[in-house]
């Protein structure tokens, strides 16, 4: 994991840079056990004349990339937000990705793509129809 953090118009000392990246690294752990190698973590945190604001840039191998925007009165509560906020989209995601797979074979739109008439069978079949011959039940 390649992190990169930078502060921007921020007085933070080095200790509490130190501390942020500190619980960067650790919160992103969660995050990047649901992405492929390797994975880029880009975080900026903007000094405000009230609170801050982060940016928060993950992406993985290929196209997996997440970005999230917080604005806070407190730097480790920006942290906090943002990485919450990406590791529920790239959960959300992950979940989503393993659905598919999990109902492989069956068409989304209802189209049966193996489906073939035989030599006796009516043409003008309705759905529930197709259904049962395919599936071999009750539609």
């Amino acid at each position: 994991m390649r992190l990169e953090i930078s502060f921007r118009n921020a007085s933070v000392e080095e200790k509490e840079r130190q501390a942020l990246k500190n619980r960067v690294e650790r919160k992103s752990r969660k995050i990047t056990r649901f992405l492929k190698e390797p994975v880029d973590v880009g975080l900026v945190i903007l000094g405000q004349k009230v609170g801050y604001r982060g940016d928060l840039v993950v992406s993985g191998a290929g196209a997996d990339s997440f970005k999230a925007s917080l604005e806070a009165d407190d730097p480790i509560a920006v942290v906090d937000g943002l990485i919450h906020t990406v590791e529920r989209a790239v959960r959300r995601r992950h979940d989503r990705r393993l659905d598919v797979h999990r109902t492989e074979g069956t068409p989304l739109d209802g189209f049966v793509p193996d489906f073939a008439l035989s030599e006796g069978e009516d043409h003008d079949l309705e759905t529930a129809e197709v259904h049962r011959t395919v599936r071999g039940g009750a539609a």
